[in-house]
C-alpha cells in the first residue's frame, strides 16, 4: 500500500471533511471492507466499497453481489445478505466474548478475510459532563468512567453519537498507562462543540490489538486529536490486499444529556 492509498483510506473511513489538493496520477481502486460484531443480540452490518481517485468527489464506491461468511471459532457459519448496494447484513446473533471470529469476503472473483478474537466485556460505569478551558475559552466534553480490568492488555474504540448522529472521530483507549484502574477518560467533541440539550450516547466497544493499531494509525493520518502525519502503512487484518477492519467487539452504552 503506498501513501495515496493510505491518504485515501483516511478519507474513506473518516467522516471528517479536510479539503486535500494533491495532483497525483489515477490509480488502481482499492476494496474497503468495515465490519463490527458485537455481543449484542442484533443483525451486524458489512460494508463494502472501492477507494476512488483523487480528482473524483471521493465518495464510496459500493460492492455489490458480494459473498460475505461470518465463521466462528465453534463451527457456526453465519452468511450476510446484501440489504443495499454495498451493505450487507446477518441474521440475529449474540457474540461470544473470548471466542474467534473469522469474516471473509468474495467480491470480483477474489476473497478477502480477517479474523478477530472477541476481547471480554468492559462496562461502563457512568458519563460525566465536564468543563475544558482553552486559552480562556470554556468546551463542554464528556467523561467516560470505567474500571479497566487487571491481569489483560484491552483497548477501546468509543463510538460518540450526538442526537442520534454518529461523530466520525475515533476515540481510542488502551490501558498502557492505568491497568486495572479506574479509568475517567475525557473525550474531546467538537465540529460542532457541545451544547446545552444535547443528547449524547457513548458506545464503548472493547477491541484487539491489530484493530486498535490500524484505527490508531488512521487517527495520525487523519489529525483526529493532532496535526495529521504520514506514519508507516496502517496494516489492516484483512488480507489479499484490502483495506479497512473487522473487528469482533463487546460493547457497553450509557448517555448523557449535556447542561
Amino acid at each position: 500500500m503506498n501513501r495515496l492509498y493510505i491518504i485515501l483510506l483516511a478519507i474513506v473511513l473518516s467522516s471528517c471533511e479536510k479539503v486535500i489538493d494533491l495532483d497525483l496520477a489515477k490509480t488502481e481502486p482499492k476494496i474497503v471492507i468495515e465490519s463490527i460484531v458485537t455481543d449484542l443480540n442484533t443483525r451486524h452490518t458489512v460494508a463494502i466499497s472501492t477507494t476512488t481517485n483523487f480528482e473524483s468527489d471521493n465518495t464510496k464506491v459500493p460492492v455489490a453481489n458480494a459473498t460475505v461468511v461470518l465463521k466462528t471459532g465453534s463451527g457456526l457459519t453465519i452468511n450476510f445478505t446484501e440489504q443495499s448496494p454495498g451493505n450487507y447484513i446477518s441474521s440475529r446473533y449474540r457474540g461470544v466474548p473470548g471466542e474467534k471470529y473469522t469474516l471473509t469476503v468474495t467480491a470480483d472473483g477474489k476473497s478477502y478475510s480477517a479474523t478477530s478474537v472477541m476481547p471480554l466485556p468492559v462496562p461502563i460505569k457512568s458519563l460525566e459532563q465536564i468543563e475544558i478551558s482553552f486559552f480562556g475559552e470554556t468546551r463542554k466534553a464528556v467523561q467516560v468512567n470505567y474500571k479497566d480490568p487487571a491481569g489483560a492488555v484491552n483497548f477501546y474504540n468509543n463510538r460518540v453519537f450526538v442526537n442520534n448522529i454518529k461523530r466520525g472521530d475515533y476515540y481510542l483507549d488502551s490501558d498502557r498507562f492505568n491497568n486495572g484502574n479506574e479509568v475517567k477518560n475525557t473525550l474531546y467533541i467538537d465540529e460542532p462543540d457541545l451544547v446545552a440539550g444535547d443528547l449524547v450516547r457513548v458506545q464503548m466497544l472493547t477491541i484487539d490489538e491489530n484493530v486498535y493499531k490500524f484505527l490508531f494509525s488512521i487517527t495520525q493520518i487523519t489529525g483526529n486529536g493532532g496535526p495529521p502525519t504520514v506514519p508507516a502503512n496502517p496494516t489492516s487484518n484483512f488480507n489479499n490486499g484490502a483495506l479497512g477492519y473487522f473487528s469482533a467487539s463487546t460493547s457497553s452504552e450509557a448517555t448523557i444529556t449535556i447542561k
